[in-house]
């Protein structure tokens, strides 16, 4: 009986240790530095903004940089992936003036196609969200 459990012990250690290096692999993947545009479509004022922005990514961390009209508002912490999502934690503290939904945090599906790297966070209250990036 003790050989089992042992048996089952070193199996859940190795799955763990093969998820862990999987994630670190995608994370490895994206790893670099992108350019491009920022957008966001606020649909109840029918309205859209533009910005460029900058996103790095290395290991486990990202930063993405800010314009001065919060177009994006930059963000910085560290990210995950997980299946098409990447799952972004920013560490930052930040004023309540603006959209939050700005800052890059949170859900976003990604989409690479060879260099071309595109984040949309999911709908929220209607307005969308989108960085059209391009790897350095």
């Amino acid at each position: 009986m003790r050989s089992i459990s042992k048996i089952l012990t070193s199996l859940a250690c190795i799955v763990c240790v093969g998820c862990s290096k999987e994630a670190a692999n995608q994370n490895l993947y994206l790893e670099g530095s992108y350019s491009g545009k920022f957008i966001v479509n606020y649909k109840n004022q029918d309205q859209s903004f533009t910005g460029d922005v900058t996103v790095r990514f290395k290991a486990d961390s990202f930063f993405c940089t800010a314009n001065k009209n919060r177009f994006p508002a930059g963000g910085s912490g560290t990210y995950e992936i997980n299946g098409d999502q990447i799952i972004f934690k920013d560490k930052n503290f930040w004023t309540a003036d603006f959209d939050w939904a700005l800052i890059l945090n949170h859900n976003y599906i990604y989409l690479v196609d060879g260099n071309d790297l595109t984040l949309t966070k999911a709908p929220y209250q209607n307005n969308s969200y989108i960085y059209r990036l391009t790897k350095d």
